[in-house]
Order: structure tokens, then C-alpha cells, then sequence
């Protein structure tokens, strides 16, 4: 028996990087696994996966920037499994670019997917969660960028701050409900999304420079912490922002 054994659990953004090891380790716990991905192929490929070494696992095609999108995929959730225990949203994009130069798309883009897509996720979810009436469980994916923002980032960064208080308030507005919101803060970790600055010598060295542990992390590094905040050994934390950041914030 897993610690998520009968539990339903919605990974936004699964089929992939940090999202895609979240959905791997809640499956080996027990969890009946939703990955909730506009990648359609990506996200049937990784169910059969999962399937074929004997996890439970499902997709369901989503844009997270579309609010009638959500709101479609979180009832076709409930439809087959009638509830959902946690929802993880790890759903997210980036475009660097000096501030300078960003555009009207460029800010659409990011901050549609990165934070009205993550609140409207939770604005489903939560109310499923309200009128169940059995609490449940929501982590949103902030960044180290909500904290310390680096060049380049200035609209990403905006997001993912956003992310952080929209994590507050819903725990603050839902703890009478029996629902925890948690938020998590990673800085590099080993993704599709950061292989192109990892792969920087000049970024690269800045990365391990101000990184007291001297590397990148990696997405399981994050799923584990992701899987603690969902379990009921963190039965008394709600409203936190964790960092996973191998010290950064710390230096």
C-alpha cells in the first residue's frame, strides 16, 4: 500500500520536467494519476508508460491559459474518478528577453499560463474540493524568480510572485474547509525549460557559483518535496512557500 493508495491526483503541465517526475512519484505511491498537459501525444505516450509498469494513470488535454478548457478537463476528471484528493500545478513557460524588449504577446503568454491558468486550476479544483466537503490538497509551482529575479525574467518573475500570494490567499480563504495550499520555489533544476541556460558556460557558471550546494537540481529533487506538502505528515502547513534551491536564497 503507497501513502496516496485510492487518492486522485491532477498534475498540470505532466508530461513533462518537474510536472512529469511529480506524476511518477505520486503513481508510486498508490495515486490514480490525471496528467493535465496541452500535449496530447506527450501526455498519451507517458500514460501508456505508466500503464505498462503497472501504475494508474490518465490524460487529459488541456490549455491552461483557457478558462472554459479548465473548466471542461476538471469535470471530465470527475466524471471517471467522482473526485479529486490533490491537484499539483505544475504547468508553466518562460520567454527571456531583456525588459526592454518584451512585448504585448510576450506578457499574454506568460502570465495567461503561469497565473490565470494556476488560479483558475485552483478556482475549479477548490470548488470540487468545497462541495465534496473531505478538505484535499493544492501545490502551485512559484520559482526562486518570485524571490530574487534575475535579468531577463522581469515578466516570468511578475507570475510567479503572483503565484506565491494567490497560494496565501487560498489558504487563507479554504483552511476552514479542510483544504491546504502550498506553493514550492525551485530555482534551476534540470527541465526542457532551463536545458537551454544550463547549457550557458557563462550561465552554467553563475548557476553552480551561487549555488551553495554547487549544482542544478533535479525534478525528482522538487516531486519529493512536492509529495511531502501533499501527504498528511505536512497536515499543519498551509500557506508556505518552500524553496528547493540547493541554498540559493540562503547565500
Amino acid at each position: 500500500m503507497g501513502e496516496f493508495e485510492g487518492k486522485v491526483v491532477v498534475v498540470t503541465g505532466g508530461s513533462n520536467g518537474i510536472g512529469k517526475a511529480t506524476v511518477r512519484r505520486f503513481c508510486q505511491e498508490g495515486a490514480i494519476c490525471v496528467i493535465a498537459d496541452i500535449d496530447q501525444a506527450g501526455s498519451e505516450r507517458y500514460v501508456r508508460e505508466l500503464e505498462n509498469e503497472g501504475y494508474q494513470a490518465f490524460a487529459v488535454t488541456v490549455d491552461v491559459a483557457q478558462v472554459p478548457a479548465i473548466r471542461e478537463a476538471v469535470k471530465d476528471v470527475l466524471r471517471r474518478f467522482r473526485k479529486i484528493d490533490v491537484l499539483v500545478n505544475c504547468a508553466g513557460v518562460n520567454r527571456r528577453k531583456p525588459a526592454i524588449e518584451y512585448t504585448e504577446e510576450d506578457w499574454d503568454f506568460m502570465v495567461d499560463i503561469n497565473l490565470k491558468g494556476t488560479f483558475f486550476f485552483c478556482l475549479e479544483v477548490g470548488r470540487h474540493m468545497i462541495e465534496r466537503g473531505e478538505g484535499g490538497v493544492i501545490v502551485n509551482l512559484a520559482s526562486l524568480q518570485s524571490e530574487e529575479v534575475l535579468p531577463e525574467r522581469a515578466i516570468y518573475a511578475a507570475t510567479k510572485g503572483g503565484v506565491r500570494q494567490l497560494t496565501k490567499a487560498f489558504a487563507v480563504e479554504w483552511a476552514k474547509y479542510g483544504i491546504r495550499v502550498n506553493a514550492v520555489s525551485p530555482a534551476f533544476i534540470t527541465t526542457p525549460m532551463v536545458e537551454k541556460v544550463l547549457a550557458d558556460p557563462q550561465w552554467h557558471s553563475l548557476i553552480v557559483s551561487r549555488t551553495p550546494l554547487g549544482r542544478p537540481g533535479t525534478p525528482e529533487e522538487v516531486a519529493e518535496l512536492i509529495l511531502f506538502l501533499a501527504s498528511p505528515r505536512a497536515s499543519y502547513i498551509t500557506g508556505a512557500n518552500i524553496p528547493v534551491d540547493g541554498g540559493w536564497t540562503a547565500g
